[in-house]
């Protein structure tokens, strides 16, 4: 499947090393800007209703121009379950336990849905952390934030949130040891590579050669780099994979 132009220069490796450093859901991004239906979508935004941009499970339309770490997507609770789901508590807060957004100022963005329920996004582009308030607002002032968490497995990537969410308010800065260590990530940059290769009419030949270097230049490279040429067929049909589906990932898991 042909998703159009390339999003990036496959033959430059230094296009896709942002990735290295980012939270697995910025993959999610990257492959859904790359779709021929998230493009006609978006050239056709000014024309939908306004929650449209919820078919593609985003909270408001981004730029397929734009890539990680720069865009910011805002997810949908419905695709991504690690939304902090939080409302305004009622008794007297302690010492230290009101949340004020202003203090993270420089990593806010906000979405707000037809239910008046605010879609916060903290976020250096790298690490990211998501809030649904529903009970009032964030602006302008301090909040006692009750966490809405429910449920065993469901509980864990929400758990796993908060740790980061409490951190980042306490400090103010993302610690390392919480910062995303993608193990994978390498691997999924050459599947993205891959993908704008085909997209830049590059043979498998030539996304050998540029991927895994001069020794599969062999003019008979189908048998005498037989290996080479099955790991770029497995890529290929990942890139295909996920053109066609970019939920299909392991990226909000």
């Amino acid at each position: 499947m042909n998703s159009g132009p390339p999003a990036a220069d496959w033959q430059v490796a230094s296009e896709y090393s942002a990735l290295m450093l980012c939270d697995r859901r910025a993959f999610a991004w990257e492959w859904l800007r790359r779709t021929p239906r998230y493009r006609r979508l978006w050239a056709a935004r000014d024309r939908l209703p306004i929650d449209a941009p919820i078919r593609v499970g985003l909270l408001a339309w981004i730029d397929p121009a734009i890539s990680a770490p720069e865009a910011r997507p805002i997810w949908s609770p419905d695709v991504d379950p690690k939304v902090l789901q939080t409302r305004a508590g009622r008794r007297a807060p302690g010492p230290g336990d009101n949340f004020d957004v202003l203090a993270l100022a420089d990593y806010v963005s906000i979405s707000v849905d037809q239910a008046n329920r605010e879609h916060w996004l903290i976020s250096d582009g790298r690490w990211l952390i998501r809030l649904m308030h529903h009970d009032g607002t964030l602006l302008g002032r301090s909040t006692l934030l009750v966490h809405e968490i429910e449920g065993v497995d469901s509980a864990a990537p929400k758990i796993a949130a908060l740790q980061q969410f409490l951190a980042l308010t306490a400090r103010g800065e993302m610690p390392a040891s919480l910062r995303p260590r993608e193990s994978r990530a390498a691997r999924w940059i050459l599947e993205l590579r891959t993908a704008d290769a085909l997209a830049a009419g590059a043979s498998q030949k030539r996304i050998a050669e540029v991927l895994f270097g001069e020794s599969v230049t062999a003019r008979r490279w189908r048998i005498e780099s037989a290996s080479y040429r099955s790991r770029v067929q497995r890529l290929v049909k990942a890139a295909q994979q996920y053109l066609a589906d970019p939920f299909s990932g392991p990226w909000f898991r």
